[in-house]
């Protein structure tokens, strides 16, 4: 009885900063859980690595470093750009949605994030260009500082 009331008083003071490992399905964009440094166990649940296996999806859960999962992460967000050809109608279609997060020499972030970056925890963004009667959608989420050198260029 002491025992789980002092494990609940570690459990309560941890913080995120504090975690060095995560659950992780190897190559999937998100963690499954953080991992309690002092009981091995998943933060939101208690789950151990057994239990979290036992879950549809995670069946091949590791435990990882959370800086190695974050740099993964990274390198998987930052594949070279290349630009698609869309549709005038798709175009405006993005640029009518919300106002956009930036906009130069034709081109426009739409203007909610997609997601952030996975080490610097920048926005990343859709983007479309446009040059002369022709219209682009970026191929990845670009950062407002990879858009403008896109833009630019």
């Amino acid at each position: 009885m002491l025992m789980d009331k002092i494990e609940v008083l570690i459990e309560s003071r941890v913080k995120g900063s504090d975690c060095t490992h995560c659950f992780v399905v190897p190559g999937s964009e998100n963690m499954i859980d953080l991992v309690h440094p002092l009981t091995g166990r998943t933060v939101i649940y208690g789950r151990t690595l057994k239990d979290v296996r036992e879950e549809p999806g995670y069946e091949t859960a590791e435990l990882m470093l959370v800086d190695d999962f974050l740099r993964e992460k990274a390198a998987r967000q930052d594949t070279p750009i290349t630009w698609e050809e869309t549709s005038e109608e798709k175009f405006h279609e993005m640029l009518e949605v919300l106002p956009p997060a930036a906009m130069s020499n034709g081109g426009f972030l739409v203007g909610e994030p997609w997601d952030h970056h996975a080490l610097t925890g920048a926005p990343r963004y859709a983007a479309y260009k446009q040059i002369n009667d022709q219209y682009y959608a970026a191929s990845r989420p670009l950062t407002k500082r990879e858009f403008k050198e896109e833009v630019q260029s």
